[in-house]
């Protein structure tokens, strides 16, 4: 046992390996994900409504009895807008924070430099945002196929920025 932990933490503090680089980025972004995706969907349901009810996950809590509230065109798009403002800084500061521990080396920039480029070159997931809007709005997409299609665009941009200008690599 002793040396399997020690094998996970040596796997854990390995940053010079792209593989093994990649591996636990994709999982520290995995986490990431997990926590923007609970904090859009129970702001979205509970707090800030923006769910239709034929919305995926509406139709999914309707199996357990639950339901979303409607929400007037006017409201949707700013509740829409602060949601993913709350999900961009929680989710980047939960992967700065697992990058900087287990994926990427520090210091090609100081410390407060690396955070401001770290959320500014993420301040392209904004376009994203707007594009869902879009998508949502203007072409008729359900918020969750919207939301997970901007997704998958942000992951891939920000880990070419990430590794390639933030971090030593």
């Amino acid at each position: 046992m002793e040396d399997s932990e020690s094998s996970l933490i040596k796997f854990l503090r390995r940053k010079d390996c792209v593989y093994t680089q990649f591996i636990k980025y994709v999982f520290c972004g995995g986490i990431s994900v997990v926590v923007d995706q609970l904090v859009f969907y129970v702001l979205a349901w509970l707090v800030l409504p923006i769910l239709p009810p034929d919305d995926p996950f509406a139709v999914f809590i309707g199996l357990f009895g639950l339901s979303v509230k409607e929400v007037s065109a006017e409201h949707f798009y700013a509740n829409y807008w602060i949601i993913k403002a709350v999900c961009f800084l929680t989710s980047n500061a939960v992967v700065y924070l697992l990058n900087v521990l287990f994926v990427f080396h520090g210091g090609r920039h100081k410390r407060h430099v690396e955070i401001m480029m770290f959320f500014g070159f993420s301040l392209v997931q904004f376009f994203y945002i707007w594009l869902g809007g879009v998508l949502m709005t203007q072409c008729g997409w359900k918020p969750t196929y919207a939301n997970l299609s901007m997704l998958i665009l942000g992951i891939i941009t920000n880990y070419v920025v990430r590794k390639k200008i933030v971090f030593k690599g």
